[in-house]
């Protein structure tokens, strides 16, 4: 038995938010001259936030001033989901001498790592807390910063917490790494509407999900009676939650054109918030449901995405907006810097 309190369950994207990790404000970025995988990678971000990321090569957050930028954008969010009575977590800080000591100095250097999105290490579907095997190399590291949380709220609660298999990077160093060849899952691709679960598969071979991860995870959740559909991406995509996001039942904000094969059928006959290829991988698409009437959208810069918050208020939706550009310069928004460890 366990106490309310020690619940941990999530198993659709809008249901009330109670609990949530809110992720940290360090990295390091890789180093372009080494990293070979990094120009496919590159093809992800808008023309001007690449130019941005290279001129950052191998330099830490710290150095570039963008950590102190990261958490004020952090803390903005986390006043507002405390304003709405969500507790938050959040990661232990990593060093660069940690990730070195796990991972080998000449990894770390070449490949870099952060822990910003706290989407992406681990996935939560329904009681089930996973630790998942990252596509990208750059993110190998992110689940070393979430360990101890785990072990502070999942250890002894309802939860079954464990990893799925491990994914051999050495190919990051001679150019010959393909996530297709591994079962690769990342938090940012899976979208949860219950015993349904769409799982995004970019046709990038360096970042996010594979096909053998999407397979991986219907061997695993299949005799639990969940449904998993892989839902293939354009290469320019990152993840699905930059192409789809679900306020609530009935409605969801979607970017046509980075669907290889047109919007999941699911949701045939729901309402949708169009957005263009553009907006979606400046990140307009990437927000997260606090309920059904409450909507916490990311500010990029000038844009705040007017048109869509004004089709969600239409809805009866109210939209909170947050500064985060500095989130959204490497490819991640509100929904990337969150997990939902439980919602009613």
């Amino acid at each position: 038995m366990t106490t309310n309190e020690a619940r941990v369950r999530v198993d659709y994207e809008y249901g009330r938010l109670r609990e949530v990790i809110v992720g940290g404000a360090y990295g390091l970025y890789p180093d372009v001259a080494k990293a070979v995988w990094i120009e496919e990678c590159q093809k992800i971000l808008p023309k001007a936030e690449v130019k941005k990321a290279l001129a950052r090569s191998g330099k830490d957050f710290k150095e570039v001033g963008k950590y102190d930028r990261l958490e004020c954008e952090n803390r903005e969010l986390i006043k507002i989901l405390e304003a709405n009575n969500v507790k938050v977590w959040r990661p232990t800080e990593l060093s660069v001498e940690q990730v070195a000591v796990n991972f080998g100095a000449d990894y770390v250097r070449t490949n870099g790592f952060q822990f910003v999105y706290a989407r992406d290490p681990i996935a939560v579907i329904g009681e089930n807390v996973i630790e998942l095997s990252m596509g990208s190399a750059m993110r190998r590291a992110d689940i070393l910063a979430y360990r101890t949380l785990l072990m502070t709220r999942v250890k002894n609660s309802n939860a079954r917490w464990f990893a799925m298999p491990g994914i051999d990077y050495c190919g990051a160093f001679a150019g010959s790494y393909d996530k297709t060849r591994f079962p690769a899952l990342e938090g940012g691709d899976i979208l949860l509407l219950g015993q349904k679960i769409l799982v995004g598969t970019s046709k990038n071979p360096m970042v996010g999900s594979s096909p053998l991860g999407v397979a991986w995870l219907q061997s695993i959740l299949g005799p639990l009676g969940y449904d998993v559909e892989a839902v293939p991406l354009q290469d320019q995509f990152l993840h699905l939650d930059v192409a789809l996001s679900i306020p609530r039942p009935g409605l969801i904000i979607a970017c046509p054109a980075a669907f290889c094969n047109g919007v999941p059928a699911y949701f045939k006959g729901w309402k949708v918030i169009e957005v263009s290829l553009e907006d979606a991988q400046r990140l307009a698409v990437n927000g997260l449901p606090i309920d059904e009437n409450h909507y916490i959208l990311g500010a990029n810069g000038s844009e705040k995405w007017e048109r869509i918050a004004e089709a969600l208020s239409a809805a009866g939706i109210e939209v909170y907006f947050v500064p985060f550009e500095n989130h959204n310069e490497d490819g991640g928004s509100i929904r990337c810097a969150t997990h939902p460890l439980l919602r009613d």
